[in-house]
């Protein structure tokens, strides 16, 4: 189903408040995962501010729906998104990556109100989606809706709700083979709940990423492995939108679901953008946040 101009038009708007807020925390210590943040701020923003159910007031709310942010190391797209929600005030950007800040520098579900899963080595995250999902396909075997309460009554009562599980993985981090595991438990177990969204932007720290190692075809690889399977333009709001929603509508045909997104690393700020800039530290970090200033405004 194809959204309105108006909503989409809100939510580029919306995605370039998250880009603000990104260049405040890279200001902090003047250093940040700049490029894969920045590849991915479009499909957080979709995801955070507008398509998943989450309550700001309450983000461990049992009904939210689930978001694994796999590639912790851009934690700070996420950071934008709760700041925008309200959960946290905007002076907390100021705090990031500080001693006994909830922004730290790596995504830490204990630290930080709204954050689902502590990540750091990369290529864990699809499969602590996939127990997540599982997890509730396991509640729904005990009690199917409209089920009365008759066994584990306070199990049942907390984890009643239907949620999606939606796990951000970086290309480069599909060169885990414990992806490639959890691909194939979450086919076996028919988790529909599950949506993976594969942050393409075509390169990882050492280098291009199917120079590191081939990861393509990418799309045939997870289909081979009972996957639905997608293709958008990332940084496209209108493909983002129509992806996840189709992925929600697709629930009960017992298949995982894969979005991959081609982005652009460092997308929106030519100096990283040309640099492939992975962590960006001092005055190369610095040059491309006063440049991203100018591009897109403080917008407020």
């Amino acid at each position: 189903m194809a959204h309105n101009d108006a909503l989409v038009a809100e939510l580029e708007a919306k995605s370039n408040k998250l880009r603000n807020h990104c260049f405040t925390q890279f200001c902090t210590f003047e250093q940040g995962h700049a490029g894969g943040t920045m590849s991915i701020v479009d499909v957080v923003t979709a995801l955070y501010l507008h398509h998943i159910k989450f309550d700001a007031k309450d983000p461990d709310w049992p009904e939210r729906d689930r978001v694994v942010m796999s590639k912790a190391h851009c934690c700070e797209a996420i950071y934008a998104a709760l700041v925008e929600l309200g959960v946290y005030p905007e002076e907390t950007l100021g705090t990031y990556y500080c001693y006994g800040s909830p922004f730290q520098g790596h995504a830490d579900r204990w630290s930080t109100a709204g954050i689902d899963y502590s990540g750091g080595s990369l290529g864990q995250g699809l499969s602590f989606a996939a127990g997540m999902a599982y997890a509730e396909k396991l509640k729904m075997i005990l009690k199917p809706p409209g089920a009365e309460e008759t066994f584990l009554p306070r199990y049942i009562k907390r984890f009643d709700p239907l949620y999606r599980s939606y796990c951000i993985l970086g290309d480069g981090e599909l060169h885990e083979g414990q992806v490639w595991e959890a691909a194939m438990f979450a086919n076996k177990f028919k988790l529909d709940n599950l949506i993976a969204i594969v942050d393409y932007n075509k390169w990882s720290l050492d280098g291009p990423t199917n120079d590191v190692m081939p990861i393509e075809p990418l799309m045939d690889k997870w289909k081979a492995f009972g996957w639905w399977v997608t293709e958008i333009d990332g940084h496209d709001m209108g493909q983002i939108l129509d992806a996840l929603d189709l992925s929600n509508r697709m629930y009960g045909d017992n298949r995982p679901k894969c979005i991959i997104a081609h982005t652009v690393k460092g997308y929106g700020v030519s100096h990283w953008e040309t640099r492939r800039m992975h962590l960006g530290r001092g005055e190369e970090m610095m040059k491309g946040v006063r440049e991203g200033r100018e591009k897109y405004g403080d917008v407020r």
